[in-house]
C-alpha cells in the first residue's frame, strides 16, 4: 500500500533507488538483529518486524524528499 502511494510521486531513478535501498536496508537490519544481537526469529520476532516497518517508513521518506517529481509551477 505504501509503495502504490509513493511510486506515483517518484522519478524513475527514485523508484530504482527505493527498491534497491529497501532490499539493502532490510538485509542490514536482518543481519544486525539475527546475527549480531543473536536473536532468533522465535525470540526476536517482535523486534524484527517492528524494525522492518520502521526501516521501510524511514527509507520511503528519504526517497520521497530526494527523488520526488517536480510539479509544474504554471498550473493554470
Amino acid at each position: 500500500m505504501l509503495e502504490r502511494l509513493l511510486l506515483k510521486h517518484l522519478t524513475k531513478k527514485g523508484k530504482i533507488a527505493y527498491f534497491v535501498g529497501l532490499v539493502a536496508s532490510i538485509a542490514l537490519v536482518a543481519f544486525i538483529i539475527l546475527g549480531v544481537a543473536d536473536y532468533s526469529l522465535d525470540s526476536g520476532k517482535d523486534v524484527f518486524f517492528v524494525s522492518i516497518v520502521a526501516v521501510n517508513l524511514i527509507w520511503a521518506g528519504v526517497c520521497y524528499f530526494v527523488w520526488r517529481k517536480k510539479e509544474e509551477e504554471n498550473q493554470e
